[in-house]
């Protein structure tokens, strides 16, 4: 009787509860509340939200001891356990579509709960072949631009596989560099000839260095690939009054120019958005000379300008995993299986065909996201969005110049 007794009480003392959850893909918040007893109670929640959906977890404790509570996930490729003696009392995540969350709880009171909720569907959605051997060529276009812009410098026929590459392609891109050390930080583009568009957290951590940007580079080890690129000091930082670095909002500034940039073939503006578009499931490119995988993994710099094509998702898969705002529309959600902007090419352009002009128009400026080439989505600042501000910069500027539309 005593042995029975005893595993009666082992029994009251602990025991599982588990659930299935099926997540909606729709932004809603699920939360996860642990049952309690006298006793240690673990409450399994699986978790499923549709294929190609992400999920977020929030928890939060309640208590300060690992012994009152314990929160274990496990999303089939990492198994990771969290207490408040060892980590953040709250901690957001993303998964993929599958995962299992434990709240391993003792006592009557609760020491812990999570939220989650799920993206739309974005991942693993079949990439579009673009043939876009014929962008940014002049003879093509129905519409002519108000002054030579977005125009790329290649042959009709040199594509191979969808992949373009070749020495002063884009005219447009930007170095941002130290004029000090030369070291490159960030990406940009030309808008006027004093004028380059970049990021305001490029700038404002060194508002007080000497910055300058290169132009007409392609292979930033050897000076012999183009006689095109030249230096240009900067002269004053347009920094949008409403960046601060607590924030990811108005990540936009504009570089006045020392020197005049001398526009040719191989120099020159980008072509600046006329009216916001909805550019939702279209593809942008994207280029610059950032790491080439995440940083974490031992990402170095690349030496010659790449791009890759981005897909533009729902605005609501960032807002649910980065919570941005989407009443406003200032930013722009992008994602490509494997493919991503990265740590260097902050500020640098995202552009898109008009199809009127055939050129090349800059719709976004890459801002920040989680880890390179992740199945998190990138945020990037809206440029269309911010043009009566970029307008008025200019306008304010020394220089008296238009940009191209």
């Amino acid at each position: 009787m005593r042995a029975f007794g005893a595993f009666i009480g082992l029994c009251l003392v602990a025991f599982t509860s588990a659930q299935r959850i099926d997540v909606p893909a729709d932004g809603r918040l699920v939360n996860l509340v642990p049952q309690t007893a006298a006793g240690r109670v673990e409450n399994r929640f699986d978790l499923v939200a549709p294929t190609g959906s992400k999920m977020v977890l929030s928890c939060a404790f309640k208590t300060y001891s690992c012994r009152v509570a314990k929160i274990m996930v496990d999303n089939e490729d990492t198994f990771t356990q969290h207490c408040p003696e060892a980590f953040a009392y709250v901690f957001k995540n993303s998964y993929k579509n599958r995962m299992t969350v434990t709240i391993e709880n003792t006592g009557k009171a609760v020491g812990a709960y999570c939220q989650v909720k799920a993206t739309k569907p974005y991942i693993d959605i079949p990439e579009r072949l673009i043939d876009s051997s014929e962008h940014g060529l002049a003879h093509k276009s129905k519409k002519a631009t108000s002054c030579r812009c977005g125009w790329t410098n290649k042959s009709p026929r040199r594509i191979v596989g969808g992949v373009e590459a070749s020495v002063n392609e884009y005219p447009f891109p930007i170095l941002l560099i130290f004029a000090s050390s030369r070291q490159p930080f960030c990406g940009g583009s030309i808008i006027t000839p004093h004028h380059v568009l970049t990021a305001a957290h490029c700038t404002d951590p060194f508002m007080d260095r000497k910055l300058a940007v290169v132009v007409g580079e392609h292979d930033i080890r050897t000076q012999r690939e183009t006689a095109a690129t030249r230096i240009h000091l900067v002269g004053k930082i347009y920094q949008h009054q409403g960046y601060t670095d607590q924030n990811n909002k108005d990540d936009i500034a504009i570089l006045e120019l020392e020197t005049k940039i001398e526009f040719n073939d191989k120099v020159g503006p980008v072509c600046m958005p006329s009216m916001q578009q909805n550019l939702k499931d279209e593809f942008i490119k994207v280029m610059g000379w950032g790491l080439l995988k995440d940083k974490s993994e031992g990402g170095r710099p690349s030496p010659t300008l790449h791009k890759v094509n981005l897909r533009v998702v729902d605005p609501e898969v960032c807002k649910v995993i980065y919570g941005i705002d989407t009443a406003t529309l200032k930013q722009v959600c992008t994602y490509n299986n494997n493919k991503d902007s990265c740590q260097g090419d902050s500020g640098g352009p995202l552009v898109n065909l008009n199809p009127q002009t055939n050129m090349l128009e800059q719709v976004a400026l890459v801002s920040y996201g989680r880890k390179c080439g992740s199945t998190d989505p990138a945020v990037n600042t809206d440029v269309a969005a911010y043009m009566p501000w970029i307008k008025s910069q200019i306008a304010s500027s020394k220089y008296k110049v238009s940009m191209c539309f």
